[in-house]
């Protein structure tokens, strides 16, 4: 059985997927069903019918429950039955299991642990998105890896020297150093007296003068991260450039596959687009990262990653920093002392 960290929150998707309607994702290997009541509040439902197995996601929503397309029983956002139009008392054991669910910043974010353990105080926060001097953009990807693979590319930002020529491709050349921040990893990034690359430059024109470049990346147990990127006028405060704020925020569907969601902003002036800014991260993660993560992924032939023993580099720091942290998580959960 794949291990994860089940005491922690993970995001089910971006509150406008769930508009009004219902969304069924796969988590942890677990099949969710998500939907609203009538005050416009999340649930979040084990989607398998107890009777004949039936996803409830493929059923008709009654007001705030979910019957059945099968047998037509009908659950509620507590995971109890309510109705049997079967006729007869509806059985005490029926029903499914529910998950606490919280929304904030436009995502919807789902505990899979201990019910009573759910403090929402605990989800990481991205408040530029509604930052009114800010337009964001939101994305979702499928991939066909495990998490940590995602999660130690992002830590790892080096990589895109090779595999990102439109954010600066052989000009990416950092200075990196690595932080403990609680129980966040902050690993930063800083490229100094270079040619604004292609991005950066369709998003704040230097006008051919030399910039640097900045990339903070903060990683929150188990696979949240927040990156702030930037470029500025070589030697010049930040505060006098153009921050790109993003969220990267990973969910295990299974040990073999991750829901991979992204979004990020630019400030309303900013001469690029929103489709053009879209289609930039989109060739980034789709076409760039996704396939060689994936690759990465099959090579391992589902072979633990330290038992493989990786050759380490110095840039690898924060990625196993994370990998450490996390895994001691896993461990102390496991050991019931989470």
């Amino acid at each position: 059985m794949a291990k994860f960290a089940r005491q922690a929150w993970y995001m089910i998707g971006w509150a406008q997927e769930l508009g009004d309607g219902v969304l069924a994702r796969t988590l942890l290997g677990v099949p969710v069903v998500v939907f609203r009541d009538g005050h416009g509040v999340p649930h979040a439902i084990h989607d398998r019918c107890p009777h004949r197995f039936a996803p409830l996601s493929t059923g008709v929503r009654k007001d705030d429950r979910i019957m059945c397309r099968y047998h037509g029983l009908t659950f509620d956002g507590s995971g109890a039955c309510v109705e049997n139009p079967l006729g007869g008392a509806v059985p005490g054991v029926c029903r499914v299991g529910a998950y606490p669910v919280a929304e904030q910043d436009r995502i919807l974010w789902i505990w899979m642990g201990d019910p009573e353990r759910a403090d929402p105080s605990r989800i990481a926060r991205f408040p530029w998105i509604d930052d009114p001097a800010l337009r964001c953009v939101f994305g979702y990807t499928q991939v066909n890896a495990h998490y940590e693979l995602l999660t130690d590319n992002l830590m790892d930002l080096t990589h895109a020297r090779f595999l990102h020529p439109g954010f600066g491709g052989d000009l990416y050349s950092p200075r990196n150093s690595v932080e403990i921040d609680g129980d966040s990893v902050v690993s930063k990034y800083i490229v100094e007296n270079i040619d604004n690359p292609e991005f950066p430059e369709n998003a704040w024109s230097a006008h051919g003068r030399k910039v640097d470049l900045w990339d903070d990346i903060r990683w929150h147990a188990p696979a949240t991260l927040s990156l702030s990127s930037g470029v500025v006028l070589t030697g010049r405060p930040r505060n006098e450039g153009c921050e790109i704020p993003s969220a990267h925020v990973i969910t295990p569907e299974t040990a073999d596959r991750s829901h991979y969601f992204w979004g990020s902003a630019l400030p309303k002036d900013s001469p690029l687009s929103n489709g053009d800014f879209t289609q930039v991260l989109s060739q980034a993660f789709d076409t760039e990262d996704k396939p060689m993560i994936e690759d990465v992924h099959r090579r391992m032939a589902g072979e633990d990653f330290w038992d493989l023993k990786p050759l380490l580099l110095r840039t690898d720091n924060a990625a196993v920093r994370v990998r450490r942290i996390l895994h001691a998580m896993i461990e102390q959960e496991a050991a019931g002392h989470a």
